[in-house]
């Protein structure tokens, strides 16, 4: 089924739709600079206060490496944090961004990606060809400047208010089953990428 009948805008995710990730990268590098024999416990948006209020704008990127400084090993630097926080960026594959600029050709495009501003200068400068990944969408919706983080409907609700598209003809492209779901129940046409999934392969027909 062609998943873009009907359709006129596209919201798409970043991290592990159009941006590569690999987590463990950045939780092993934590683990590190904190010490810690087993970052799976530390690294959780959902446990620790400091990603969360960083994710959603109510802290500082320099109150958040002050804030991780403060727990780490003697010695650690601010750049230190910056590299190990950033590890999990790999890359956008240039099919990725082949598809970007087929579609916008014919679809308004959009980001929504729960993020933050140290993360936004790194994966901002990844795409080839392009001063800024932003530069292929129409807006970019991250939740430190919106204050809001996916699948919370105040994320949706900010990308609906601010551009004006039609929720029933909008495709939300995401990686995560709790975003899909609610954004579903918002009314979106929703894609879900799976692992073994590449969506430049689904959306270019």
């Amino acid at each position: 089924m062609n998943c873009l009948q009907g359709v006129s805008s596209i919201v798409f995710d970043l991290g592990g739709v159009i941006v590569d990730l690999n987590i463990n990268k950045t939780r092993e590098a934590l683990a590190r600079i904190l010490g810690l024999e087993q970052p799976d416990l530390y690294y959780s948006h959902n446990h620790i206060p400091l990603f969360s209020d960083y994710e959603v704008g109510h802290i500082s990127s320099s109150d958040f490496i002050n804030g991780l400084l403060q727990q780490s090993v003697n010695g650690t630097t601010a750049q230190a944090i910056t590299d190990a926080w950033n590890a999990m960026l790999l890359k956008i594959p240039s099919q990725r961004i082949r598809m970007l600029e087929h579609l916008r050709k014919k679809y308004r495009l959009f980001i929504l990606s729960n993020t933050n501003a140290i993360h936004v200068e790194k994966f901002e400068k990844m795409a080839e060809g392009y001063n800024n990944l932003s530069d292929l969408f129409e807006a970019v919706y991250y939740s430190h400047i919106i204050g809001s983080r996916k699948p919370d409907n105040a994320a949706f609700s900010a990308v609906v208010i601010h551009s004006g598209i039609d929720i029933s003809s909008t495709l939300f492209v995401d990686d995560l089953p709790a975003n899909i779901e609610a954004a579903a129940a918002m009314g979106f046409k929703t894609l879900h990428i799976q692992p073994g999934m590449e969506v430049a392969d689904i959306l270019i027909i």
